[in-house]
């Protein structure tokens, strides 16, 4: 979009926010497009809210206004993909980030949910710049629709190009792994499972957990090797609370509780927290347990959450360099597959073509 058209769009969001909030809680807005957040893929759109710096303050507008900002995304914004919510203004210096809020179920049309009907499972991987620039050149250049798109293309031409043995040996059928000589026993399940039931209860215990599941590779497609997935199922009973409310009331416990696992955990992993209201609404969220070996890089360098949604043979690709010792990770394989596409001898073209395409659209 050119610069002029970007201000009157602004300018009609700052009409229409001063419009729609009460005075003194009008919050600042900005349009963010593709190179403005590494969160941000080409083609999406999202929407910057400032609230200041003071988390009381921060949190208790988030309560009583959020509603009325998702109904104005919905009416005059449906384009937007979703918020980040940031501490401070903008600046020179960037702004310091609070929080990304995803709209889910925008539009049977668009791409994310079509990947969801079509049963692939969802990862989130943790990239460096040069790994979300390989993914969004694919998208410029035409060859993916999205990153998670652009991902499952690289991971196919990995398959194409390696041999069968370094990416997991023959006969094996995609999405069913084999079983690993590190997995518990089920006496060591048994008992793992005992503990996190007492964990969980001891920290969340206003009677809300209806149950705690456990999870190791080979029972849930979003579980790594190695790994483990715990969920956590809560009904609350209160009527007129919402997820973002209940969630930060049992902020302090839920991270206590994460701390606690994490220490008794044979491995790295993930706990799922699903919540379902009085009201019938639901909420969910996701959080890393242990050390992950990206983990590690994140101090050196930064990393970004790109939302990946893989094939079965894809999280077989990625589970059998694991296996083989070439990464550590799902996310740490997925960053090894972009380097090899980027050592394609092709590449280079390719970039610099998408650097033209993407330098015409700015100037069409």
């Amino acid at each position: 979009m050119e610069p002029a058209t970007i201000d009157r769009i602004q300018a009609l969001i700052d009409a229409e926010a001063a419009e729609r909030f009460p005075p003194g809680a009008v919050p600042q807005l900005a349009l963010l497009r593709h190179g403005d957040h590494p969160i941000i893929e080409p083609g999406e759109l999202y929407l910057g809210i400032f609230l200041g710096s003071e988390p009381a303050a921060r949190d208790a507008w988030m309560d009583q206004h959020f509603d009325g900002l998702e109904d104005f995304r919905a009416q005059r914004l449906p384009e937007v993909k979703g918020f980040i919510v940031t501490a401070d203004a903008l600046g020179s210096g960037g702004v310091r980030l609070i929080q990304i809020r995803k709209m889910e179920g925008i539009s049977l049309l668009d791409p994310e949910e079509d990947e969801i009907a079509r049963g692939l499972t969802p990862m989130m991987a943790r990239l460096g710049p040069a790994d979300l620039a390989t993914l969004d050149m694919l998208v410029i250049a035409g060859i993916a629709a999205s990153r998670a798109e652009a991902a499952r293309w690289s991971l196919a031409r990995i398959r194409e190009h390696s041999a069968r043995p370094q990416l997991g040996g023959p006969g094996r059928d995609p999405g069913h792994p084999e079983p690993r000589a590190d997995a518990l026993d089920q006496a060591g399940l048994d008992q793992l499972q005992h503990r996190l039931d007492e964990q969980v209860r001891e920290y969340l215990p206003d009677g809300g957990v209806q149950r705690v599941v456990l999870l190791q590779y080979g029972d849930d497609p979003q579980v790594e090797p190695r790994g483990l997935l715990i969920q956590v199922f809560v009904e609350e009973t209160v009527e007129a609370r919402s997820w973002p409310a209940w969630h930060r009331e049992h902020d302090a416990r839920i991270r206590e509780l994460l701390q606690g696992i994490a220490e008794n955990l044979p491995g790295p992993g993930y706990l799922e927290l699903f919540w379902s209201g009085a009201d019938g609404h639901k909420g969910q969220s996701r959080h890393r347990l242990g050390t992950h070996s990206d983990d590690a890089a994140s101090s050196e360098r930064d990393l970004t959450p790109a939302d990946l949604r893989l094939g079965p043979a894809d999280l077989e690709t990625l589970d059998a360099l694991i296996t083989a010792g070439t990464a550590a990770s799902r996310a740490e394989a997925v960053g090894w597959v972009l380097a090899r596409i980027r050592e394609r001898p092709a590449y280079p073209r390719l970039s610099e073509r998408a650097r033209e395409l993407n330098q015409l659209r700015a100037h069409f």
